[in-house]
C-alpha cells in the first residue's frame, strides 16, 4: 500500500485528513466546540435556575444547559458535563473525523457566570417576611370587644396607604392575640394608632434576626397593652374591690371600696397587677352617694358624682 507524509510533521500515514495526518489532524480540530463561559440566572434564596424561560432546580439542569451550549465538530460517542462551583467539566469520547482511525476523550472546561435574582416563590415568600409582630394584650374587660375596636383601627389605618406592607395574620394569643406584619413602619403606624385611640401602654424591642451583607436584619416586636375597663366598673384588683372612677391617657382613676381611698395608677403598673372582673354586683345612686353591693358586703361612697345620674 502506498504510503503518504504528513507535510506538517513529516512522518509516514496510511491516511491524510485535509492534507494531515490523525495526530496533526486531532491536534487542530476539537471533537466539539465549547463556550468561553455560560451566564445563568440563579435565585439566591433556593438556588434554582432560570433555563429556556422557566426556574428550574437541581444541578443536573444546569449540566443539561451547558450540554445545549456544545457544537458537535467531529464524531461523539459518548460525553459527559460535571458542574463544579463556577465551572462546569465536559468529557467527551470520540474523534475530531470520521476518517480517523481510533477514538479518544478530550476534557473541556467552561466558566459559569451566575446572576443574582429571585424566582416567584422566593419573591412571594419574601413579600410575606414577618418584620414586625404587634402583641396586643388585654387588661380587663371583654376581649372580642376590644378586638373588634382594635381591627377597625387597623383597617382605618390601612385604609390610608401612607405605608407599604401587608397584615400576614392574626393569631390568637394567651390573654390576646397577635397580629403579624411585614413592614416595621406599618406595625408601627397601626400600633401608634391603637395606642392613641384606646387607654393602652406600649413599648418597643428589637432583635437581629441576621445579617444582609453589613446590613443588620431586625425583627420588630410592639406590645400593646389595652385598658378595657369601663368607667364606672367594678373590679378585682389583688384581692380588694375597686370602682373604676375614670380613665385618662396613661392612667386610670380608682376607688378602693372597703376605704373610698382614690388612686390613680399607671397603665405600665397595673401590667403586674392581678386584675379580674366581677360578674355579681349592684350599683344604686342616691341623694349623691353611692352604694355598692359586691361579694356579700355593701359598700357607700360619697362624692362620686361621674358614676350618678
Amino acid at each position: 500500500m502506498l504510503r503518504k507524509v504528513c507535510p506538517i510533521c513529516g512522518r509516514e500515514t496510511d491516511v491524510l485528513i485535509e492534507g494531515m495526518c490523525p495526530d496533526c489532524y486531532r491536534a487542530t480540530h476539537r471533537i466539539i466546540d465549547t463556550p468561553d463561559s455560560v451566564t445563568v440566572l440563579r435565585c439566591r434564596g433556593c438556588g434554582a435556575y432560570f433555563i429556556n424561560g422557566r426556574w428550574v432546580r437541581g444541578i443536573r439542569s444546569l449540566e443539561r444547559l451547558v450540554t445545549s451550549k456544545v457544537k458537535v465538530r467531529g464524531v461523539v460517542e459518548g460525553m459527559e458535563v460535571r458542574v463544579f462551583r463556577d465551572r462546569a467539566k465536559i468529557k467527551v469520547k470520540g474523534k475530531a473525523s470520521e476518517l480517523m482511525p481510533n477514538t479518544y476523550e478530550e476534557e473541556y472546561e467552561v466558566k459559569l457566570m451566575f446572576q443574582s435574582d429571585l424566582c416567584p416563590s422566593c419573591r412571594a415568600e419574601l413579600m410575606e417576611k414577618e418584620e414586625a409582630i404587634i402583641q396586643l394584650r388585654l387588661i380587663g374587660g371583654d376581649l372580642g370587644d376590644v378586638k373588634s375596636k382594635v381591627m377597625d383601627i387597623v383597617r382605618m389605618t390601612l385604609a390610608k396607604g401612607e405605608d407599604k406592607g401587608r397584615i400576614i395574620s392574626v393569631e390568637d394569643a394567651d390573654g390576646g392575640f397577635d397580629i403579624k406584619v411585614t413592614s416595621q413602619r406599618l406595625a408601627r403606624s397601626i400600633a401608634l394608632s391603637i395606642h392613641r385611640e384606646l387607654p393602652s401602654f406600649m413599648m418597643e424591642t428589637s432583635k437581629v434576626i441576621g445579617y444582609r451583607g453589613d446590613r443588620r436584619v431586625e425583627k420588630r416586636s410592639i406590645s400593646i397593652h389595652v385598658v378595657g375597663l369601663s368607667k364606672g366598673e367594678v373590679v378585682n384588683v389583688n384581692g380588694a374591690y375597686y370602682l373604676v372612677k375614670s380613665l385618662h391617657r396613661d392612667h386610670v382613676e380608682f376607688i378602693r371600696l372597703n376605704d373610698g381611698l382614690q388612686l390613680n395608677v399607671k397603665y405600665g403598673r397595673l401590667m403586674q397587677e392581678r386584675i379580674s372582673q366581677v360578674a355579681d354586683y349592684t350599683i344604686q345612686c342616691s341623694g349623691g352617694r353611692v352604694t355598692i353591693n359586691v361579694g356579700g358586703s355593701q359598700y357607700i361612697l360619697s362624692g362620686v358624682n361621674l358614676i350618678c345620674p
